[in-house]
């Protein structure tokens, strides 16, 4: 189970760099600031909006984040920590993927930012979603179990007797 995220300094000037330009840009670097925040609070990355995630076989144990309008952010996920590592458009995040397919990005002599996830719950992969049996507070104060009786006048056709 990760217990650390680590921020690339190149990803930190990407994300500033976005922040000032206009339209797509700026959404894309508001959204990957989202998907941080969730990997930092220990969140699945879907409770920061709808971002998908997928493997790359380029570099292992990647995860492209789609962040909308062509702009994709990267990270390499470990047992211990996840590096957040490149933030760009579709060509940019390729070429990254392409330069450092043969190598291992995450070991660099680099001091990254550092952050210790704070809520650390027992699934925290990236596509982790709410398990069935975990019930929602707004079902316990708003819905009402629904009598056997009524149930079997509603599907009488499935019920015999």
């Amino acid at each position: 189970m990760a217990d650390k995220v680590h921020l690339h300094p190149k990803l930190e000037r990407q994300l500033t760099a976005m922040k000032g330009l206009a339209n797509a840009p700026s959404i894309a670097a508001s959204r990957a600031e989202k998907v941080i925040e969730a990997m930092i609070k220990g969140r699945a990355s879907q409770a920061s909006g709808l971002f998908r995630a997928r493997s790359d076989a380029r570099v292992k144990n990647s995860w492209k984040y789609d962040l909308g309008s062509g702009y994709r952010l990267i990270c390499i996920r470990t047992n211990q920590s996840i590096y957040v590592m490149h933030l760009g458009d579709h060509e940019s995040c390729d070429a990254w993927l392409k330069n450092n397919s043969k190598k291992q990005p995450r070991n660099t002599e680099i001091n990254m930012t550092t952050f210790t996830i704070q809520d650390n719950p027992k699934p925290s992969d990236f596509q982790t979603v709410r398990s069935p049996d975990q019930k929602s507070d707004f079902d316990d104060q708003y819905l009402t179990p629904i009598p056997q009786q009524c149930l079997r006048k509603v599907f009488c056709g499935l019920v015999a007797g």
